[in-house]
């Protein structure tokens, strides 16, 4: 069983892939998928290694990065033309975000003042976090959106502070986002990522993954109890998704949803 926490912040994998590039050894021990994006149409994720981050490419590369040594990653999207990375700088936690046009080389691209503050979802464009208490419990919701002149702070409206977003998604009409609770996760929908309204809950099952598809936002995520993956549309039916049982769900890029499974990123369509 996966508890909430394990869901937000990402499932550890041991990655055995195919092929490496540059230094990484294929059988290192990996761990803390983080999100997914697509590079070049191609998807990848961001994972632990010998106490570093590597891009998992779904062709089984693994590359070793540089500019992440101090980071502690939570989610990863694309903006169309560069990578996204979300989380905060190691130690007592300050929310940060980093970019990357090919996915090796980091920079850091915002940060907030002051600490104990993280981001755990973004889409490229948006990113939502908390400020923290001990145990990384969320306390004050915090935002940020990106702008002609860089990343701004954003108010936000109709997101419960006690609860660390999962999910992040555009869609048509703006965005969509989803939070773990106790029992299942809340979905919200938001025009300008700053005013939310909430839409039907997907009771029990931790959803990692958001995608708006004709006009409904089907959800992916694995199941609390048991961590069975499962796929759905909000506020309609769900059922098992077509992957092994072991797959955890790390999110969606373009028309793919993204799992953990056997150590190997893997996709599937939506």
């Amino acid at each position: 069983m996966l508890d909430r926490r394990t869901f937000v912040l990402g499932a550890a994998v041991t990655a055995v892939a195919a092929t490496s590039v540059g230094t990484a050894d294929a059988a290192t021990p990996l761990s803390n998928g983080v999100g997914v994006a697509s590079l070049g149409g191609t998807p990848v994720t961001l994972a632990r290694a010998a106490g570093g981050w590597s891009l998992i490419s779904d062709n089984g590369s693994v590359r070793i990065t540089s500019g992440l040594e101090n980071a502690g990653l939570v989610d990863l999207a694309d903006d169309g033309t560069q990578l996204v990375a979300a989380g905060s700088l190691a130690g007592d936690p300050v929310a940060a975000l980093w970019t990357s046009g090919d996915g090796v080389t980091w920079r850091e691209a915002r940060r907030l003042h002051g600490t104990r503050t993280e981001f755990t979802a973004t889409t490229g464009t948006l990113a939502l976090g908390a400020v923290v208490r001990h145990e990384r419990a969320p306390e004050v919701r915090v935002a940020v959106r990106r702008t002609a002149s860089g990343w701004s702070t954003v108010p936000v409206r109709g997101l419960a502070d006690g609860l660390l977003a999962s999910a992040l998604a555009t869609t048509p009409d703006g965005f969509v986002c989803a939070a773990v609770d106790s029992t299942g996760t809340r979905v919200h929908t938001s025009a300008d990522g700053v005013v939310w309204r909430e839409l039907p809950r997907v009771d029990g099952v931790a959803v990692r993954g958001l995608a708006s598809v004709s006009g409904v936002v089907r959800w992916f995520g694995n199941e609390i109890a048991g961590s069975t993956p499962l796929t759905g549309v909000v506020g309609g039916t769900s059922g098992p998704a077509a992957v092994p049982a072991d797959a955890k769900a790390l999110g969606v890029t373009g028309t793919r949803a993204a799992w953990l499974s056997g150590g190997r990123l893997l996709t599937t369509a939506i």
